[in-house]
């Protein structure tokens, strides 16, 4: 069992965070004051080919493993939690599912644009009404003459309105939920209301409208019916980048209230040498690392090529846990200047970390996925022959 990093994944870890350092971190603060997308970041983050990092070289993408994608999620998002989400909807749910699921012909139209940052990726799953429960979603697809007229209401769509391509969901009559590929300046796709949201504020989201939006026949994603497949298939993996992103948020949380407890001093000496703040810190530490760890095995089973559902689910319920905790301690070390926006980072982790245990499903999801999981290795521990060891492996 090796947990090194190889030399490439170092190298795109100490890449990932200077760039996170230097060009990323110092704009944090005012985009998310100000509700403004960074442009300009994600046309460098397309240069350095980031915006298919894990993307097969066939299809335009730089070729990396996952964890490397990981890796990069996890120190992007230290720096600005908006900026990681963007590109974890990008790659993980804009473009994987096209990959996992497209035809070849799909894969060559539509992949190269999108890993090469041409065009922002979108997935088009929640409505007004529905979220979690995705089999009952109300928008419809009706067959006409060559292709599909899609009508209905997404809601809370990360990189709606700068996407150039969006992977949607629509009920089928007689079939079901059904996934369709289609270009976001398309007839009769307009936006609704842009979100005024809580935390990770740089990443845009809107609401999308579809009023009659014809999708050719050729553009259908997988199977008329078989959405929820298309779907969840793109949430296991997905999982493990939101994991990603929380780590950072965490990381990022961890290192500000070091710094500061290390610096401040009561009583004639550091906060941090007093044992209520070095047991917080401790404590921090573990779980952070406890999280990466879940998140980079997660990584490794889908460059393996193993069925990530539990796996992606563990990461993501500890990971999100772990950066809403982390986040709240760094506020309670910081005191009042943690409160303060213009005080201190903690502020914004503390908010930017909350969504991460309700997007991409929220941690009651997590641990429904999971305990049906244990229940299921349970059933089949009782069939197993005699003499048949039993019990949960390390991958999964």
């Amino acid at each position: 069992m090796d947990f090194a990093l190889t030399e490439k994944q170092r190298q795109i870890k100490n890449e990932t965070a200077r760039f996170a350092d230097k060009e990323v971190a110092p704009g944090a603060a005012e985009r998310d004051a100000t509700d403004t997308y960074p442009n300009d970041l994600f046309e460098r983050l397309s240069e350095m080919d980031y915006m298919g990092l894990s993307v097969p070289q066939e299809y335009g993408g730089a070729g990396e493993d996952f964890v490397s994608y990981a890796i990069a999620l996890e120190e992007l998002s230290r720096a600005d939690a908006g900026v990681g989400a963007t590109l974890a909807v990008h790659t993980s749910a804009g473009t994987m599912p096209i990959l996992l699921f497209g035809t070849e012909e799909q894969k060559q139209r539509w992949v190269p644009s999108l890993a090469s940052g041409e065009k922002i990726g979108c997935f088009m799953l929640t409505e007004p009404n529905i979220g979690s429960d995705a089999g009952a979603m109300e928008a419809t697809a009706e067959k006409v003459e060559g292709g599909y007229a899609l009508t209905g209401h997404k809601q809370w769509i990360t990189n709606g309105r700068i996407a150039g391509t969006g992977i949607v969901f629509a009920r089928l009559p007689g079939a079901g939920p059904t996934a369709f590929i289609l270009p976001m300046d398309a007839e009769g796709l307009s936006f609704g209301r842009h979100a005024k949201k809580m935390g990770v504020i740089s990443a845009t989201t809107d609401d999308v409208i579809l009023d009659g939006v014809f999708v050719p026949d050729k553009d259908l994603l997988g199977e008329p019916g078989k959405g929820l497949r298309v779907a969840l298939g793109t949430l296991d993996p997905g999982r493990i980048g939101i994991a990603a992103q929380a780590v950072g948020i965490a990381e990022a949380a961890f290192r500000h209230a070091t710094a500061f407890a290390a610096e401040r001093q009561t009583f004639g000496k550091a906060i941090a040498e007093h044992q209520a703040i070095a047991f917080k810190l401790a404590e921090m530490q573990v779980k952070i690392r406890a999280a990466r760890l879940l998140t980079y095995e997660a990584a490794w089973m889908k460059d393996a090529g193993e069925r990530v559902t539990e796996a992606g689910a563990r990461a993501k319920l500890f990971a999100s846990q772990t950066a809403n905790e982390v986040a709240f301690e760094a506020v309670q070390i910081l005191g009042g200047r943690g409160y303060m926006k213009d005080e201190s980072p903690v502020e914004r982790l503390y908010r930017d970390a909350r969504v991460t245990e309700i997007y991409e499903g929220t941690s009651e999801i997590q641990k429904l996925v999971l305990s049906r999981a244990i229940l299921k290795e349970h059933a089949a521990s009782l069939e197993a022959p005699a003499g048949v060891a039993g019990g949960t492996t390390v991958v999964g």
